[in-house]
């Protein structure tokens, strides 16, 4: 009597065939073969597995099997647990079909149109099952996919496919922001708005704007589950001709940015113009920029999580860096109040690399962080043999101010050691101050660039406009090269021609910083920041992400760039990389118009255009009376000029800190892997402990930072110098340079 009362379904098993949603929503099977058994309520899944297995003459291994609905047949459940088995009686009346397929081939049914898969599309849902236990529904987590997602924007849809999105009455969704993009969608196609009467957690009741209009969709969650279940669905509307032409979309950007999800996770560069496009293409509604930049933003918070907790993670990958990459330095500090405040990394193999090989000129800067919580990226980067970005430490401070100068320096100090570094800067009050206390004052140097932006300012201010300035800032150039102090001074009376303030503002700049006749180091001509700039324009892709995926970017970047670059010198044909090459060729073109005469087998006298002679010696010591080759490491036009018929190889009078086999050291050094399979995911994180999913981690809590943001998207264009060159306005109506058709004021001849 009791096996009276169990449910009896007849079970369709489907083996070795592919399962295919048509255009119209309608599903089948095709191919493979098929079997019938009758499976009895309170079957085990193992024994499930058994009969489907026996009554399709398969073997169990390396199998997964799905059931579908009596509602939708097109919705793939899978069969992983005893709960699951309970569900299939379920939702299931007189028969049910279970399929099985290969473990390694994909479980999500074929298409076979392009169309955008919908709501009704088929989709598997790899979850624990919801079970009714007195009436009430429970499930566990379930990892959903967006079914609207996949082919978003490739393709546009026609208006028939709209109910093919939202059709009706006992139609599931996997989630409630599936539901909400189904809805979001199907409006768009149909050309009218709507608005939430309810919008809870459970239960959504959804109409059109137009007063009077009888559309309207329900739907609620199945108990506590994230499955959605339409309810109701009347879809008529009643519009006036005036509501067609006053129509409006209803755009939510968190939906919209669901849609482009994936795209985005494919496509980090995927721009916001890209989304208004492609959503116009598909769909027929035009999005203004702000809403297609806010629906990246949504999309990018949905792929990484909330920004605010990603700096709960940053304790956790400090530890992780320095646990997998040897003699790594990476450090943070927060308020009393436990918010982020600094973050300091350097890589092991980055510290050897300098240390080994790199010569020691580093190029300090900083640039704007554009994600939501802003901030400054402070950088310390070294050249590599071949003048090329070496990246060697970074910190992610809240602004340039002297305590964040202060410490970043104090940690450099450390990866530094003891050895005696030249900091090439851009005169930030914080940064000048900072390196007095931890390094000492005379080892900054001053970047040209700066200083020319600044004296031109100056220079205009005295009345020299055009040419007159541009001799001037020439001038000044020559006495920031000079080598030494003859030829200093021999340019500082030069810019007293121009004008005597001109000279006094040189003077009153602390030429000891800039002017390689003053500056007491050797500097290998490293005038400017240059290479600060091309770090920051290196790291352009990470500025704009959270804090996490920033470091995690990083780590990517530095990995890339040493293996890239150990690739490549391998490569190399010549003893020196091929930007020290090109150096050497522009020095040996000005050796052309010299002339030579051997004193001894090593040594040589060199007259210049001018009949000035310079005095080259080619064995060690290795100089030139320039000065210019002992500065440098590269030979100049008159060490150039000596080499020519002496039996000496021109690469072998480089610096040997600019030589193929230094940089073979320098990239000896690889990054280890950074394993990154058990970091906490940001969802389970608890705000104010760090704890994951209840189990207490090592890692103390750490919360962002107290910023104000400014109004509208943050600025990404760099500022330009005020000396970079550019292009000349060349007037279209009298052909003369400097001003425009619009500006004209020259007399055209009739």
């Amino acid at each position: 009597m009791a096996n009276a009362d169990k449910k009896i379904l007849n079970c369709f098993c489907y083996w070795g065939g592919e399962r295919i949603v048509n255009t119209n929503g309608t599903f089948l099977y095709k191919g493979g073969i098929c079997a019938a058994v009758v499976i009895e309520d309170g079957i085990s899944l193992n024994e499930l597995f058994k009969t489907v297995c026996d009554a399709l003459k398969t073997s169990l291994k390396d199998k997964i099997f799905f059931y579908n609905t009596k509602r939708d047949k097109t919705k793939h459940i899978i069969l992983n647990d005893e709960k699951v088995v309970t569900m299939l009686f379920r939702l299931n009346e007189d028969e049910v079909d279970v399929f099985v397929e290969e473990t390694g081939r994909t479980h999500d049914p074929h298409p076979l149109s392009d169309i955008i898969p919908s709501g009704r599309d088929s989709n598997v849902i790899d979850h624990n099952a919801t079970s009714i236990v007195g009436g009430t529904a429970t499930s566990s987590s379930m990892p959903i996919g967006s079914a609207c997602t996949q082919e978003m924007g490739l393709v546009p849809y026609l208006p028939e496919n709209a109910n093919e999105v939202l059709w009706g009455k006992g139609q599931l969704f996997e989630s409630p922001d599936l539901f909400k993009q189904a809805v979001t969608i199907f409006a768009a196609l149909n050309k009218f708005s709507f608005k939430y009467l309810d919008n809870s957690r459970s239960y959504y009741r959804i109409v059109c704007v137009v007063k009077g209009c009888p559309w309207k969709v329900t739907a609620k969650c199945d108990g506590e589950c994230d499955l959605v279940r339409v309810i109701a669905l009347n879809n008529e509307h009643v519009h006036s001709a005036l509501d067609g032409t006053t129509y409006k979309p209803t755009i939510r950007t968190k939906q919209v940015g669901l849609i482009f999800k994936n795209k985005i996770l494919d496509k980090p560069q995927f721009l916001p113009r890209d989304i208004c496009k492609e959503f116009e293409v598909a769909l027929g509604c035009r999005l203004t920029y702000n809403q297609g930049w806010r629906a990246k933003e949504r999309a990018k918070e949905a792929i990484n999580g909330p920004p605010s907790a990603s700096f709960h993670l940053v304790p956790w990958m400090c530890r992780r860096l320095v646990e997998s990459i040897p003699n790594t330095i990476a450090k943070w500090t927060s308020t009393d109040e436990g918010k982020f405040k600094q973050l300091f990394v350097s890589y092991g193999c980055s510290i050897a690399g300098f240390n080994r090989g790199c010569r020691p000129v580093l190029k300090l800067d900083a640039c704007f962080l554009t994600g939501y919580y802003r901030g400054h990226c402070l950088s310390a980067s070294a050249h590599d043999a071949d003048d090329g970005l070496y990246p060697l430490a970074y910190a992610i401070v809240s602004s340039e101010n002297d305590e964040d100068w202060l410490w970043f320096l104090e940690n450099l100090k450390e990866v530094v050691g003891g050895r005696q570094v030249v900091l090439v800067t851009d005169r930030n009050t914080s940064l000048l101050n900072g390196i007095i206390k931890v390094f000492g004052g005379e080892c900054n140097a001053w970047c040209l660039r700066h200083l020319k932006e600044n004296f031109s300012t100056f220079v205009s201010s005295k009345g020299l406009k055009n040419e007159r300035r541009k001799e001037a800032l020439k001038v000044f150039t020559d006495i920031a090269y000079a080598r030494t102090e003859v030829i200093y001074k021999f340019h500082l009376g030069r810019m007293s021609a121009f004008h005597p303030d001109l000279a006094k503002w040189v003077e009153d700049s602390k030429p000891k910083h800039w002017a390689n006749a003053y500056f007491p180091f050797k500097r290998w001509d490293k005038m400017y920041t240059n290479l600060a700039e091309c770090f920051n324009n290196w790291i352009l892709p990470l500025r704009e992400l959270d804090i996490l995926q920033f470091m995690i970017g990083h780590v990517n970047k530095v990995t890339d760039l040493l293996v890239r670059k150990k690739a490549a010198v391998l490569s190399w044909k010549l003893p020196v990389g091929p930007n020290i090459d090109k150096d050497i060729k522009e020095a040996q073109m000005v050796a052309r118009k010299y002339m030579h005469r051997a004193t001894s087998p090593s040594e040589f006298t060199v007259w210049n255009t001018e009949r000035k002679s310079f005095a080259v010696r080619l064995t060690h010591p290795k100089t030139c009376s320039c000065l210019a080759w002992q500065m440098s490491g590269v030979p100049c036009g008159h060490a150039c000029r000596a080499i020519i018929n002496s039996g000496f190889s021109i690469y072998d009078m480089v610096d040997p800190m600019m030589t193929k086999d230094m940089q073979i050291v320098i990239y000896d050094n690889s990054m280890s892997p950074v394993p990154l399979h058990d970091m906490p995911p940001v969802s389970s994180l608890e705000p104010n402990c760090m704890t994951v999913d209840g189990v207490a981690c090592t890692d103390p809590a750490l919360n962002p930072p107290a910023v104000r943001r400014q109004a509208g998207r943050p600025r990404k264009r760099r500022i330009e110098s005020q000396t970079q060159e550019k292009a000349t306005v060349t007037c279209s109506r009298c052909r003369e340079p400097g001003h425009n058709r619009s500006t004209c004021q020259s007399a055209i001849p009739g």
